[in-house]
């Protein structure tokens, strides 16, 4: 090999080797970085719920799906809550100057209420209609407008029906018959013609009955021993006419309605109650009403029935509640509002202002102790005036925080997104 060979093939192994100690020196350095930051961590957790611990950096929480925050090995337990991302540290000077308040989470007597708007409608078990048994013409008539007050007994109107004056005749002529029958002193053919007699007279008072004739019209069919062409027709109950068909000179059949009588001494009160807070309404539950129009006054009553359907528009059931209205100041359409009291049970509740509303998540801090909060995720049931009920998440004698939650939320997660960059560093 000649000089000039030899010098060209040194020249070549010095590159080679400085360009092998470039590339290889920097690889080493980072290996042995990252080695040593994977040894410095001790387990993956998840702010929200400390209790989970993996060491998989790249899993998320099972529990809410969360990325994951790395915990330093060889801490204690209160040097590992004060530098894990979800936790605060605050001393008490920082406490007070940003106000925050803790409250004890325990148990409290407390009751479902729930306020909505109704209207008063009639009580439709206290309806009556009118109608005949018998076809017919109207010749007078009393009642002649809706919304018209009656009594039990008042006179409707008149009618004249070919059916009714015959039954009429077969009654007279069966009440004369038994009155003569008595004057009779043939005593071997009285019984058995009395008999026949009496129970021809008993079918024709029968039948002018079941036609709506009263006991005083059948009587003073006795008295007078005649036949009356037009028939009073009385009204049935007490009420209000709410509707009304018959007119004079018209001709009716038993199929049709004439009048419609409504008691209002009682009436119903309809609620809309949303679907969401169905569950929390039963028969029998207290209510308190008031009106806008009827101020200083409320009414008492009870939920009478709860309809097993919604309204597919509006997504709210109805709610029946049974009110008494002797004077009458309760009209139907009337708009109330409504109050239902449930029953008195212990649950535990914590505070409204304490909950802080994430998306589908509900997150409360609480105290942990030495000026340290911990985020916690809970499951809460039913709101009442002193809070919301508890169903997981913290147990009683927890205290949360119930003021300033909201500067505990936004340091809690810039904590969480400062360490999960260094942890990417």
């Amino acid at each position: 090999m000649s000089l000039n060979q030899k010098l060209i093939a040194g020249l070549g192994l010095l590159v080679l080797g400085a360009a092998l100690w470039i590339f290889a020196v920097p690889g080493n350095e980072e290996s042995h970085a990252e080695h040593d930051h994977e040894s410095t961590i001790a387990y993956y957790t998840c702010p929200m719920h400390p209790s989970v611990k993996l060491h998989d950096p790249d899993a998320p929480c099972p529990i809410c799906g969360m990325d994951l925050t790395p915990v330093p090995k060889g801490m204690s337990d209160t040097e590992t809550e004060s530098n894990r991302p979800g936790f605060i540290t605050l001393s008490s000077d920082q406490q007070q100057m940003i106000g925050l308040t803790t409250e004890e989470v325990k148990e409290r007597i407390v009751s479902s209420e729930l306020r909505t708007i109704g209207r008063v409608t009639y009580d439709e078990s206290r309806l009556v209609d009118v109608n005949l048994k018998v076809s017919g013409w109207i010749q007078d008539l009393y009642v002649d407008s809706e919304g018209k007050p009656v009594k039990k007994g008042d006179p409707l109107f008149t009618i004249y029906s070919p059916e009714l004056v015959t039954s009429q005749e077969e009654y007279l002529l069966a009440f004369q018959g038994l009155q003569k029958l008595g004057e009779e002193r043939y005593l071997e053919t009285k019984d058995e013609v009395t008999e026949w007699n009496e129970r021809l007279l008993a079918s024709a008072s029968e039948r002018l009955q079941l036609w709506d004739l009263t006991s005083a019209q059948i009587w003073d069919l006795e008295s007078s021993g005649e036949r009356q062409t037009a028939v009073t027709i009385y009204a049935p109950s007490d009420g209000v006419v709410i509707e009304r068909m018959a007119v004079s000179g018209m001709y009716v059949k038993p199929e049709m309605r004439l009048y419609r009588i409504a008691r209002l001494d009682t009436v119903w009160v309809k609620a809309d109650v949303y679907e969401r807070d169905m569950m929390s309404v039963r028969e029998g539950q207290k209510a308190t009403i008031t009106f806008a129009y009827l101020p200083g006054r409320t009414f008492e009553g009870r939920v009478d029935y709860v309809y097993p359907y919604l309204n597919p528009k509006s997504r709210t059931g109805t709610v029946r509640i049974q009110v008494s209205n002797p004077a009458g100041d309760l009209r139907p359409d009337m708009y109330a509002d409504v109050h239902l009291r449930g029953e008195e049970i212990s649950h535990l509740v914590i505070p409204e202002s304490a909950v802080l509303f994430s998306g589908q998540r509900r997150t409360v801090f609480t105290s942990t102790g030495g000026g340290r909060f911990q985020p916690m995720e809970v499951e809460l049931g039913r709101r009442h005036p002193a809070g919301y009920e508890v169903l997981s998440g913290v147990r009683e004698g927890d205290r949360v925080v119930t003021s300033a939650n909201f500067l505990l939320d936004s340091e809690s997660k810039l904590k969480n997104v400062i360490a999960g960059r260094q942890h990417n560093h």
